[in-house]
């Protein structure tokens, strides 16, 4: 069947007539139906071939264009809150513009328009910022209550001398009240600075508990390291110092006094012949561990590596090696289990 050429033009027309600009693109209808008293927002438009790739660079330049309107607004409202409620507001509650370019907004929509006849490309980002404020107000008031809760146990546990499991909490809480930034940098750019005190005072209080709390932990657990190992029946220390060096990372202090320490670290470790082949000698290492609570007697942790191969001019050197091999995957099982 042929197509006649008033057939195509109607085709052309009536396609054009269905991909009608979107009212959006008018500054006039952005400024009048999108009033920055009720939204967030951002614009972008350029000219160029229409693409995928095209396409994302414009949104997330519409999307940038709206975090940078409310990284101003919060910059205005921290002067401000410094000069009328010195205090209240910090520097801990602030989200970087890095922080908000790649955090997904709740409520966050962005549209994309291209215009074939001019090759110009449009996109509007936007957010009612009644939702984004529901949503984040919501957001910290649960938050606050989770930390609130999580240094109470942490207390608790402190106080039962239960130290590992202080520190896990202490530290979840930190962790949740540091995320508070970019919600709370949201409200203050749609509230303009006037975001509730209490919440504000209170986050912040819970805020400088946590750090204190991780920061008095820090140490606070002491280990006693009880260790024998040997190579062919020569005494060595190989895997007590990695072991010892990486619960420090985490923490932990050490002590020679089993009475002294909150958890007792057995290390046992020996190596054994192997082969002999054309003057390379190999050598196998079997190794455990294991960490125990003394408070409660319960063993928090056992693990036993066996036939740990290594190879040498000689039965020692063999043996060096083999402990050599195995130190990183038992060093990094054993920190696998305390971070539990």
């Amino acid at each position: 069947m042929k197509i006649t050429i008033s057939a195509c033009v109607l085709i052309l027309a009536t396609a054009t007539c269905f991909a009608q600009k979107p009212a959006w693109v008018n500054d006039e209808f952005r400024s009048g139906d999108y009033p920055r008293s009720k939204y967030l927002t951002g614009y972008a438009v350029n000219t160029g071939a229409n693409s995928t790739s095209f396409a994302a660079e414009l949104k997330a330049s519409a999307k940038s264009e709206l975090i940078e309107g409310i990284m101003v607004s919060v910059s205005s409202a921290k002067t401000m809150q410094k000069s009328e409620r010195a205090g209240v507001f910090t520097e801990d509650y602030t989200a970087s513009s890095a922080t908000f370019a790649n955090a997904d907004i709740n409520g966050l929509k962005i549209e994309y328009y291209y215009d074939a006849p001019s090759r110009t490309g449009m996109a509007f980002a936007w957010a009612d910022k009644a939702e984004v404020k529901g949503f984040y107000s919501a957001t910290i008031a649960m938050a606050i209550q989770r930390a609130d809760a999580m240094l109470q146990d942490g207390y608790n546990a402190e106080v039962e001398n239960n130290k590992s499991r202080a520190k896990k909490e202490y530290e979840t809480a930190l962790a949740l009240l540091q995320t508070l930034a970019l919600p709370q940098s949201l409200l203050i750019a749609i509230d303009g600075g006037d975001t509730p005190a209490a919440q504000s005072a209170l986050a912040q209080k819970l805020l400088s508990e946590a750090r204190s709390a991780v920061s008095r932990m820090q140490s606070a657990i002491k280990v006693c390291v009880i260790a024998k190992e040997d190579n062919f029946g020569q005494p060595v220390s190989l895997l007590s110092p990695k072991l010892k060096a990486e619960l420090s990372n985490h923490g932990c202090s050490f002590t020679e006094n089993k009475a002294e320490a909150d958890w007792l670290l057995y290390i046992t470790a020996s190596t054994r012949k192997g082969s002999d082949v054309d003057g390379i000698f190999f050598a196998y290492l079997d190794a455990e561990t294991s960490l125990i609570e003394q408070r409660t007697g319960r063993e928090i942790y056992r693990n036993a590596f066996t036939d740990i191969k290594g190879g040498g001019l000689d039965y020692t050197r063999a043996g060096l090696k083999a402990y050599n091999g195995g130190l990183q995957n038992i060093v990094a099982q054993l920190v696998k289990n305390i971070e539990k």
